[in-house]
């Protein structure tokens, strides 16, 4: 008797912690089906695009930015509509090219201590008022910071082909901030501590902290909650192609997309999902309500801004 074949590999970049643990959720299905073992390793950003690139994985998860630079540098295939027929069920907004689409999106707003921030904040400007001052932070040079930094742009005259005003406003604000976190667990203790009153952070991480016992809220500016961004690609040149385009298809499909939101908080990019009983923003009302800027003109200055962040915002 011939030996039976042993399943293909799948090797996928993700995100660590839950966001690979929410994907595993429901893999041993998408593996039987497919006489398939997936393989997850931790990977984001520059990371895992340099897997990519390598051709070390055949499916990455990304943010618009390293979407883009990807794209640019010929590291993804084309999706297959015909395996990947999920992609119809997606809101337009996620179909942002023929190489990614987004699988999920998170909201940035205000998450702020409602005992010493009076009357709640409405805007995202409220971070510059001077009675808060050394008392709000926000990240560093991260994808929501450069949204940010577009908006301030727009709000005063400018726009991605336009920044000089944006960096301008963040530069007020970083006389604010007396330390820019890198950790969610380090905001948490910035609040814990009431070193800090009000931040730049995601819904779904407020409501982690209110588990922790820290009392935040969360707030939507009046100019919109800036839109978190996880895309998907299937790497090129890589012996699994069609296997890689159903395991698209898979994160895409109604199970996967409910998990996002059920074990992330995070809104779905598939329309018609029945999330009743679910507390996480969702339609495609949130989601065009999203500011996404156009990473298509950012990407090619990611570089310049980031340099000139170091030099104007942190450096101050």
């Amino acid at each position: 008797m011939a030996a039976q074949a042993a399943p293909r590999e799948l090797v996928v970049a993700a995100f660590g912690g839950a966001y690979t643990d929410a994907l595993k959720k429901n893999i041993s299905t998408f593996e039987k089906e497919n006489d398939a073992t997936v393989t997850f390793v931790p990977a984001s950003g520059a990371d895992g695009l340099a897997k990519a690139m390598a051709k070390e994985v055949d499916v990455i998860h990304a943010d618009m930015a390293w979407a883009f630079r990807g794209e640019a540098q010929n590291a993804f295939e084309q999706l297959d509509p015909a395996i990947v027929t999920n992609l119809s069920t997606l809101y337009p907004r996620a179909k942002f090219s023929e190489y990614g689409v987004v699988t999920n999106f998170g909201q940035y707003g205000i998450a702020y201590n409602p005992t010493q921030v009076n009357p709640a904040p409405t805007s995202w400007l409220d971070l510059w008022k001077p009675e808060y001052e050394g008392a709000v932070t926000t990240a560093g040079f991260d994808a929501a910071n450069v949204e940010l930094l577009v908006l301030m742009a727009k709000l005063n005259g400018g726009s991605e082909d336009k920044i000089d005003a944006g960096f301008a406003k963040m530069k007020e604000l970083s006389k604010h901030i007396t330390v820019f976190y890198n950790q969610h667990a380090q905001l948490l203790d910035l609040f814990r501590n009431e070193e800090v009153v009000m931040a730049r952070w995601l819904r779904g991480r407020v409501d982690w902290a209110n588990k922790q016992g820290v009392a935040l809220k969360f707030a939507v500016p009046s100019e919109g909650a800036i839109g978190l961004v996880s895309t998907v690609h299937v790497v090129k040149d890589r012996p699994n192609k069609d296997l890689a385009m159903k395991f698209v298809n898979y994160v895409l499909s109604e199970t996967s997309q409910k998990t996002y939101a059920t074990d992330l908080g995070y809104t779905p990019a598939r329309a018609g999902l029945d999330l009743t009983g679910v507390d996480v923003p969702y339609g495609e009302d949130v989601v065009n309500s999203l500011l996404i800027s156009d990473w298509k003109k950012i990407v090619p200055q990611m570089d310049a801004w980031k340099e000139r962040w170091e030099k104007e915002i942190v450096a101050r």
